[in-house]
């Protein structure tokens, strides 16, 4: 397919999806995912190449963070959150780093570890900031991004991420807080796992999720899908799909039809009165057959969603039916949209 930099650039898109300032959640109520790790460990590359659209080469000449870099995400009414990228000399400990007002309105605790190097100081300061932050705030979802995997053979990444894991649950347990609950990723910025961990994460931060997968799932059996994703498009992590099993060569090829749909559409689509490419819009369809007989089918759903399916040849034949169907899925999520906008109205 396509280079993972699509076209789409957006001001690196983080903007409502329908202009309505009620949709927004103010900057301290938003969810916060908290980077952290050791210096060069890779988590300001991270950061930059799934909300920045920063190409993975272009991340060897970033500098090391010598402070907390905050970003604002707030791609849609679903995707509304904060990214604080610690330096990685910081010291969870230092009187001057106020763990508990930190901690205390964490959602999520990102913890990337370089897999190419020696990481056991990395896990050191790991164990630390694990008790500190579980301490501070037990509701904590932590997360470990098992880092720079591209360069590792594939038993060479099983026997890291068996042993990582071993010494972490070792070290809580010894601490008496085995009820700690870690997830583990193996990532790489130069192929699509970074985006697939980080989808991960953001879905659990996501209260409609169980609503968003209920929808997928009733669009999939009404339409003869065998695989269903709503995608952010300006960071391309997919913030919902169907209750069956992700395969990663599914999602890789979902993601980059996004890709190829944007690309194509700034060159031949319709401008705008400034001369402006209207690179996605609410007419952005694609259908995509493949020789072996796989359709991709993507939908926009609004400035910043898409939907994007997988079916067989055979089960897409009555694509009217498909268009439909996917029009309901279209007004329930709107439906929802508006649900969480008096929710977020009644809380001020």
């Amino acid at each position: 397919m396509t280079d993972f930099n699509s076209s789409f650039q957006a001001n690196d898109g983080y903007g409502d999806e329908g202009g309505d300032s009620t949709a927004q959640v103010s900057r301290a109520d938003k969810p916060r995912i908290l980077l952290m790790g050791l210096r060069r460990s890779g988590k300001s590359s991270i950061r930059k190449v799934v909300f920045h659209k920063m190409s993975p080469n272009e991340t060897l000449f970033l500098e090391a963070n010598t402070t907390t870099s905050k970003d604002d995400i707030s791609n849609s009414t679903f995707v509304e959150f904060q990214i604080w990228d610690f330096p990685g000399q910081l010291d969870v400990f230092d009187p001057t780093f106020d763990s508990t007002a930190i901690f205390r309105q964490c959602e999520a605790l990102v913890y990337v570890v370089d897999a190419q190097d020696d990481y056991v100081d990395a896990l050191t300061k790991l164990y630390a900031t694990l008790k500190l932050a579980y301490r501070v705030n037990p509701a904590i979802h932590f997360e470990v991004f098992i880092h720079k995997v591209d360069g590792l053979s594939d038993e060479h990444k099983i026997d890291t991420t068996r042993d990582i894991h071993q010494r972490v649950s070792e070290e809580l347990e010894h601490a008496g807080l085995d009820d700690i609950h870690v997830s583990y990723y193996l990532t790489s910025i130069y192929d699509h796992s970074i985006f697939e961990a980080f989808s991960k994460v953001v879905q659990k931060l996501i209260r409609q999720l169980g609503t968003l997968e209920s929808l997928l799932n009733f669009l999939n059996s009404s339409s003869g899908i065998d695989k269903s994703f709503l995608f952010d498009i300006v960071s391309k992590i997919y913030i919902a799909t169907d209750s069956s099993p992700v395969d990663m060569q599914s999602y890789e090829l979902c993601s980059d039809m996004i890709d190829v749909v944007i690309d194509v559409s700034c060159i031949y689509g319709s401008k705008d009165d400034s001369g402006m490419s209207n690179a996605y819009d609410t007419k952005s369809c694609s259908v995509i057959r493949l020789n072996n007989g796989t359709v991709l089918y993507l939908r926009e759903v609004n400035k910043c969603l898409a939907l994007v399916c997988l079916s067989r040849q055979g089960h897409f034949e009555k694509q009217g039916l498909v268009d439909y169907n996917v029009n309901c899925f279209k007004q329930a999520i709107h439906e929802l949209f508006e649900v969480r906008k008096k929710t977020i109205a009644n809380r001020r």
